[in-house]
């Protein structure tokens, strides 16, 4: 189940329509369900939630092949109300990357000044069809993980996973990196995910996002790093961190997925 204890205005949750629909529903119970952080999943708040019937819950779909601005700015109109019986509105944007440019535009300067009472969670495969700005905004929950447990990574393995994001090696640096993360005992899909929340962490800093940063250890380094890189590429690296995540769960070549992922990153001029 998941905690709201610290709620945020806007999530990016990636993952198949079935995972990501199942847990936005838990963070709609989540946020309006009257026990302290958990949600119970019993109460007449949960269960009409479960149920579709919570006058404060809204789904938004694609008509077609895309979501248009005009139903972007009836979710606005409808989010500047209070909610009708429950703490928080919550908006569930269907394939959000199916927003035109304009209707993401119209929906980033809610994201930048938001109303205190709504939640707008943004459903997703790929992140890399939403604008820099608008993910930079949004924090990103990966529910394309087989694995949602949290495992430490040492700090040294840190360090040479933000010196391969900030030296941009060469080809031959490449291949030294490759063997050295190869040679650790964190499964690479975990490493991997530390590199993406990095990025973001880039990208809230680049765009002046009033999103929380992740890995405040590294606040200083990546303030001063942030001018490299642009939001575009950013939204890139996290794009092709999360495709090779899936690339050696089902493959399961280490030292293949990790050149693959140095050698695209390099391409994009991220690394």
């Amino acid at each position: 189940m998941t905690c709201m204890r610290n709620v945020f205005h806007a999530y990016i949750l990636i993952g198949s329509e079935e995972e990501t629909t199942e847990k936005a529903l838990e963070l709609a119970q989540a946020a309006n369900c009257n026990d302290d952080g958990l949600p119970c999943g019993f109460c007449d708040c949960c269960r009409r939630i479960r149920e579709g019937s919570h006058p404060d819950l809204f789904h938004v779909f694609p008509d077609g092949s895309s979501i248009k601005i005009e139903k972007i700015r009836n979710v606005i109109l409808s989010a500047s109300q209070p909610p009708i019986e429950g703490r928080r509105k919550i908006y569930v944007i269907h394939e959000a990357g199916k927003m035109t440019q304009d209707a993401q535009n119209t929906l980033l300067k809610t994201l930048e000044d938001p109303p205190t009472a709504s939640i707008f969670l943004l459903l997703t495969q790929n992140i890399k069809n939403l604008l820099p700005t608008v993910v930079s905004r949004c924090q990103i929950l990966d529910y394309s993980k087989l694995d949602e447990s949290e495992i430490p990574i040492p700090g040294d393995v840190k360090e040479t996973l933000m010196d391969i994001i900030f030296s941009r090696p060469d080809l031959s640096k490449i291949h030294f990196y490759v063997q050295k993360l190869t040679g650790t005992e964190i499964d690479p899909d975990v490493l991997m995910e530390f590199m993406a929340g990095v990025y973001r962490d880039l990208l809230v800093i680049k765009t002046k996002s009033r999103a929380s940063i992740k890995n405040r250890e590294f606040l200083n380094r990546l303030k001063e790093q942030a001018a490299k890189f642009s939001p575009r590429a950013l939204v890139a690296a996290i794009d092709t961190l999360y495709s090779q995540i899936e690339a050696v769960k089902s493959r399961g070549n280490a030292n293949l997925v990790w050149f693959n992922l140095l050698l695209r990153l390099q391409e994009q001029e991220v690394i």
